[in-house]
């Protein structure tokens, strides 16, 4: 599943307390790169897989928010906001290789755009040397539905970033394939995945919106879509918000035989689905339903 223009790049876990989130993502069987640093006061560590990646995302500096400003947006602040509400699944970044070819494509197609950041983010290397990351941001935050927004990623420097020694992970996961999110009239939502994608790969019911980006699924579940796909795990905490918002992503395992066990070791409760997949609660993944398939 190799990526391509605006798959998938990474989903954001937004979180108030950094440590605990990373730990529990550890105990999944996921091996976190090493803790990052962005220059608008937060900080930051991915699980990172072949062509996508999950990246775990808090507050540690408020003092910097400001910091690489864009016609008044900061995303440390935004990350703020968010934390101030709720934790959880967030943003979702898609996948660029010119950030500014696509970003005007995408205005151009009649998404509102809060505009580009460009930033340098210094990090650490597997072998403990210090260098710096290069990315490019096109901000497309919906401001109806904050809650379903996404931005695209335009990494510089791949290289620091696709580390294979970063995506050898105990159980086994090679890719998120699926971001699902909760909206009670998921067809509110299909022009802004097909102003992305075109008609063609958005598909429409009255329950289920499901958009092929390339390089996995964004599907909307309506409430009863919803309870049928998830059974009884518990749906994320979001405070009572109606709104649209991210209940949980899929990944695909490419060593299932070894998850049980590794689970019942640390400790972490699981549901088989009626798919033939597994379910962990919201309560151990960030505020995320994590779903893992064969």
């Amino acid at each position: 599943m190799a990526n391509v223009r605006f798959g998938i790049d990474h989903p954001v876990v937004t979180v108030r307390d950094f440590d605990r989130v990373r730990g529990q993502f550890k105990n999944l069987g996921f091996t976190p790169n090493p803790v990052g640093y962005h220059p608008w006061g937060t900080t930051l560590s991915l699980l990172m897989f072949r062509d996508n990646f999950i990246e775990i995302i808090a507050v540690n500096d408020p003092s910097k928010f400001g910091t690489n400003s864009v016609n008044g947006f900061c995303y440390g602040r935004n990350v703020g906001k968010f934390t101030d509400r709720v934790e959880g699944l967030g943003l979702v970044a898609l996948h660029s290789k010119d950030a500014r070819a696509d970003h005007a494509a995408l205005v151009e197609s009649g998404l509102q755009s809060q505009g580009l950041i460009d930033f340098r983010r210094n990090m650490t290397k597997p072998d403990g040397t210090p260098d710096v990351a290069v990315v490019s941001l096109g901000l497309f935050l919906n401001e109806k539905q904050r809650d379903v927004s996404n931005f695209i990623c335009h990494q510089h420097r791949p290289e620091l970033i696709w580390v294979p020694a970063w995506q050898d992970h105990p159980n086994g996961v090679v890719a998120v394939t699926a971001v699902t999110y909760l909206a009670e009239q998921p067809l509110d939502l299909a022009q802004r995945y097909i102003a992305f994608y075109g008609e063609a790969h958005v598909a429409q019911s009255k329950d289920i919106v499901e958009a092929d980006t390339g390089c996995g699924l964004i599907r909307i579940l309506s409430p009863r879509a919803a309870a049928e796909y998830y059974g009884s795990i518990p749906m994320p905490d979001w405070k009572g918000d109606t709104q649209p918002h991210g209940i949980g992503l899929t990944v695909e395992s490419g060593t299932p035989a070894v998850l049980e066990s590794l689970w019942n070791s640390n400790g972490v409760d699981v549901l088989r689905s009626a798919r033939d997949t597994w379910l962990i609660s919201p309560e151990q993944c960030g505020n995320v339903i994590m779903e893992f398939s064969a």
